[in-house]
């Protein structure tokens, strides 16, 4: 049963959640608990994505923003950037965000 943010509220009877210990998924070469593949808050982001990233940009003839806050840089400032140098971009989100009056 799917339920909306307003009527949701946690349910008792559901099962735990918790992997027990031994389940997690552990590093090859040590044997610690693996990291998941994702950037904390607080931590860079990696050069090379980054260079990618900007190199992929560069070439952009369309932006979609899907499903985004648009707040979390740098990532929120790509299409601010691509708007401003005339590539086309849709946002698709239920709520409005900081750019929605940029692509109106």
């Amino acid at each position: 049963m799917w339920l909306s943010n307003e009527c949701s509220a946690p349910d008792p009877s559901t099962p735990d959640a918790r992997i027990p210990l031994p389940e997690l998924p552990k590093c090859v070469k040590c044997g610690a608990l693996a990291r998941p593949d994702v950037v904390w808050f607080g931590e860079s982001l990696d050069s090379n994505i980054l260079k990618q990233t900007d190199d992929i940009l560069a070439s952009c003839d369309l932006c979609l923003l899907v499903g985004t806050s648009s707040v979390v840089q740098p990532a929120a400032a790509y299409a601010p950037a691509l708007a401003a140098k005339g590539v086309p971009v849709a946002e698709f989100n239920l709520e409005q965000t900081p750019v929605t009056q940029l692509m109106m």
